[in-house]
């Protein structure tokens, strides 16, 4: 039909329209095979211009990460590898960076015999060693023994009963300084270490918290002490003299005994510039006995009664009066109240600010010095 012959008509099939073709016309490659035909210039192109891009950005970023860690000529690799390696258990660093300074205390009988350990001291300052009094109570001939094996020779320099420390002078030993603290920065449940001297160069460590501050305890020595630190680390008696300290390895406190007290470092500081001076501590006092005011929003010292011809007795502190501040330093309890003014000396001018009768009112006080007090007797600030 006319009509058919013009649809089928057109444009004759491309030679490759179809799908057998004969070995003849593949050209001279093996049978079955096709020629592959050479890449486009074009298709060339795009591929280098990836791989530049792509080594444009790895150098850039290793050139970028360089330049934020200030160093464009080390890879990160070398600095990974070059990093210093850390102690990772802080305890163990503390020993291993402040126990040169720990020493033990030794006692020769007096009637001759070998030297044997009695405590530890701590090295304040080059030629002194502070260590608790009590190890020299029994008498006999003290000595140092530094971690490294060398015996110091030892001059009592004075003892203070109240604090339960003592000074020595030390020669014949090399002696490395701890780096003393301070007191500003404690608070309770702050991390501390208790270090001691051990067996020949080893140290013994305790790790714990603060538990208390500005307490009062009964001292090996058996005196009431004041302004104490209260922590939960268990040590014994052959730790007294050793030092606590905070988590730098500054030494905060000066260990006094089974009783897991310490001696602030600050009060220790003055105790042992005064023993350097005199020979002897004098500490402040005023002759007031009093009791925690629980019942007062804010706390306070309800004062029961004044020593007969004390600095607090002649100022006109009478009993009822509620102590707030000593100076200008809050104090909540008998506790506080004890530290603030043993921390003065004798013949220093304070303002004691309390409560009477309502009314808030400063009273001048011109402290005289106390005198150490027995554990059982009641507690006069």
């Amino acid at each position: 039909m006319p009509a058919d012959d013009d649809e089928a008509s057109g444009p004759p099939p491309h030679p490759l329209d179809r799908l057998w073709f004969h070995p003849s016309e593949l050209g001279t490659g093996p049978v079955g095979t096709l020629r592959p035909e050479p890449a486009s210039p074009k298709v060339w192109l795009v591929a280098l211009l990836a791989l530049l891009v792509g080594v444009s950005g790895t150098l850039g970023a290793v050139m970028a990460v360089n330049g934020l860690t200030g160093n464009s000529e080390r890879s990160a690799v070398t600095r990974a590898v070059s990093q210093p390696l850390v102690d990772p258990d802080p305890v163990a660093t503390l020993v291993t960076s402040v126990g040169r300074s720990i020493v033990t205390v030794t006692i020769t009988p007096a009637e001759g015999g070998d030297a044997a350990p009695a405590g530890s001291g701590v090295v304040v300052r080059t030629g002194w060693v502070l260590t608790a009094a009590h190890l020299l109570a029994a008498g006999g001939v003290p000595a140092i023994v530094t971690a490294g094996g060398q015996v110091g020779t030892v001059t009592v320099k004075g003892i203070d009963p109240e604090t339960d420390l003592a000074l020595l002078a030390v020669e014949g030993a090399d002696l490395v300084p701890a780096r003393l603290g301070t007191g500003d920065n404690l608070r309770i449940g702050k991390t501390v270490a208790a270090l001691a001297a051990g067996a020949g160069p080893n140290r013994w460590v305790s790790a714990g918290v603060i538990s208390g501050l500005d307490q009062l305890g009964t001292l090996a020595s058996g005196v009431q002490g004041a302004a104490l630190i209260q922590t939960d680390v268990q040590f014994d008696d052959t730790a007294a003299g050793g030092a606590l300290l905070d988590q730098t390895g500054a030494v905060v406190g000066i260990l006094t005994g089974p009783d897991r007290h310490a001696v602030p470092i600050d009060v220790a500081r003055e105790v042992a510039a005064q023993l350097d001076a005199t020979g002897r501590v004098a500490h402040g006092w005023t002759g007031v006995l009093g009791t925690d005011a629980l019942d007062r929003p804010g706390g306070g010292i309800r004062i029961r009664a004044v020593v007969a011809g004390s600095p607090a007795e002649a100022a006109g502190l009478v009993a009822d009066d509620i102590v707030l501040a000593v100076g200008n330093v809050d104090v909540g309890n008998v506790g506080e109240l004890v530290a603030a003014i043993r921390t003065l000396k004798p013949g220093d001018p304070v303002e004691i600010t309390v409560i009477r009768a309502g009314k808030r009112i400063e009273v001048p006080v011109a402290l005289g010095e106390s005198v150490p007090t027995p554990s059982d007797w009641l507690t006069v600030a």
